[in-house]
């Protein structure tokens, strides 16, 4: 992916610290500044009291697309469906030509990665609500794309929806943001920093 010279040029903000100050402008508290010495737990980031809301917030900061294995599983995935002539060789460079079951198998591949991600943050809202003694508060995931580059926010979404629906009942609701870099959306002249609310059913209004 060919990024703009300007991309660059902006500082990278911290992201753990500037959304403490961002949660703290909205009267929302670092859990760990709740906490007497060492918690026996893993904790939550934040609390607001006044919404009744847990949250832990998560960086996606490596690329899973970019790395060796990836790219293995991916190279046998292509070679698997040319073989089979249910994909043409051109589909390989043209996205519009490549079959919606091909997609999904794309997807499938970055499944475990971002699993393994909503694992921890679940037991981090499941212990700090027990811990806590707020057993019915909703549980929200920040998760914040600071260098996960290969995927569209459409797709990323898509996995966690579809892992989420299954499992990590913790996680009433995520938000996917961006903080460091920028997203073209067509028709839109403007760089844009994304902030994508999704909700489960059992989430209150």
């Amino acid at each position: 992916m060919n990024l703009p010279d300007w991309l660059y040029e902006k500082p990278a903000l911290p992201t753990e610290e500037t959304f403490d100050r961002f949660v703290k402008s909205f009267e929302g508290q670092k859990i760990s500044d709740l906490l007497s010495g060492n918690p026996s737990f893993q904790n939550a980031d934040y609390l607001f009291p006044n919404e009744n809301i847990i949250a832990e917030l998560k960086t996606l900061q490596t690329d899973f697309g970019t790395t060796d294995s990836f790219r293995a599983k991916h190279i046998e995935l292509v070679k698997k469906y040319v073989s089979e002539s249910r994909m043409t060789l051109s589909a390989i460079f043209q996205s519009a030509e490549q079959p919606e079951e091909y997609i999904g198998d794309i997807l499938r591949l970055f499944r475990p990665a971002l699993s393994r991600i909503l694992k921890k943050a679940n037991k981090q809202l499941k212990e700090t609500k027990r811990e806590l003694n707020l057993p019915n508060t909703p549980g929200i995931l920040l998760l914040i794309n600071d260098d996960f580059l290969s995927l569209e926010p459409r797709f990323i979404t898509r996995i966690i929806c579809e892992i989420l629906s299954h499992s990590y009942t913790s996680i009433d609701a995520f938000v996917y943001l961006t903080l460091n870099h920028y997203v073209d959306i067509p028709g839109n002249n403007y760089a844009n920093l994304l902030w994508i609310p999704v909700y489960s059913e059992r989430s209150p209004d």
